[in-house]
């Protein structure tokens, strides 16, 4: 038997600000995998953003979860650009983003309280891992555009896949920022581990924590690179009657896109300090357009 069939990916929990992983090389296996799970912090209540995700498509009808419905008319020129509801063809899923300026304004309350303390939590374990790396303190603000102090960018993005449309779950991509913090319940999920693709066993108790693009450009020459995960979801079969369609959701951690805060990507030279790498806003909209495009991949 190939030893990745029977790997175990490591899990961790955050205590006093610091990752405590359930394996002595845990940290290390998890810079190496690109992801690791995390479990859930005790009285975080995700009840409100698991209604939302299981209910934002469809039409109000009267039920106790009209509240969570009836979101498809905010789209991007009712907010912002990238922002709302989102259906794409070339995919079984349908989304909705939504960043943390808006939270309050279209997020029914509880979902509104569930989004703060899920950026809270997803920040705490980024710092928690910038402060085990192989980077000076003093850059890091700099480096990471603002997401230490609240300045950066959080997006609680939903999924909702769809069982009759005959395509991709959703397409191979890395995620373009520092890390994603990802509720998922059922399988579906595959991430790329050298020639292979491995299915992710989901843990209802814990969240899946990948790393980004940003991330791993920053680190990428220093003595603890940090790898970005490619991953994607396969096709989701149609189901019997009755049984609910495939949900997930993540809090999306990335850097300003406010340039006069955050002039871009940053690569960490040893020598030299910061290496401005990339424009953050042209970046995204190129790993956006090709993990959402029919024949490109959500790469760099």
């Amino acid at each position: 038997m190939d030893i990745l069939d029977t790997y175990e990916w490591v899990a961790a929990r955050l205590d006093d600000g610091k990752l405590s992983f359930d394996t002595p090389d845990g940290f290390e296996r998890a810079l190496a995998d690109g992801f690791f799970f995390v479990h859930k912090p005790v009285g975080l209540d995700l009840t409100a953003a698991d209604r939302f995700a299981a209910n934002f498509y469809l039409d109000r009808s009267g039920s106790e979860d009209d509240e969570y419905r009836g979101f498809r008319a905010w789209g991007a020129a009712r907010l912002a650009e990238r922002e709302g509801y989102y259906c794409r063809d070339a995919d079984q899923v349908e989304q909705f983003f939504l960043e943390t300026r808006f939270w309050n304004e279209v997020f029914p309350a509880a979902l509104s309280r569930q989004a703060r303390e899920m950026q809270d939590f997803a920040v705490a374990v980024v710092r928690a891992i910038l402060g085990r790396l192989d980077l000076p303190r003093e850059i890091l603000e700099k480096a990471t555009g603002g997401i230490l102090s609240g300045r950066g960018t959080y997006h609680l993005t939903f999924n909702h896949f769809r069982p009759h449309i005959r395509a991709r779950g959703l397409n191979i991509h890395k995620d373009s920022g520092w890390i994603t913090m990802l509720r998922s319940l059922e399988p579906g999920l595959e991430v790329r581990r050298g020639r292979q693709w491995l299915p992710i066993i989901p843990r209802p108790d814990a969240f899946v924590m990948n790393f980004g693009c940003a991330i791993e450009i920053l680190t990428k020459d220093t003595r603890s690179p940090v790898a970005a995960v490619a991953h994607r979801v396969v096709e989701q079969q149609a189901r019997p009657e009755g049984v609910p369609d495939r949900f997930s959701y993540a809090l999306f951690v990335d850097s300003s896109l406010d340039t006069a805060q955050c002039e871009g990507l940053y690569r960490f030279d040893p020598q030299t300090g910061l290496v401005l790498t990339a424009d953050f806003n042209t970046f995204l909209d190129k790993i956006v357009a090709n993990t959402y495009d029919r024949d490109t991949e959500g790469l760099y």
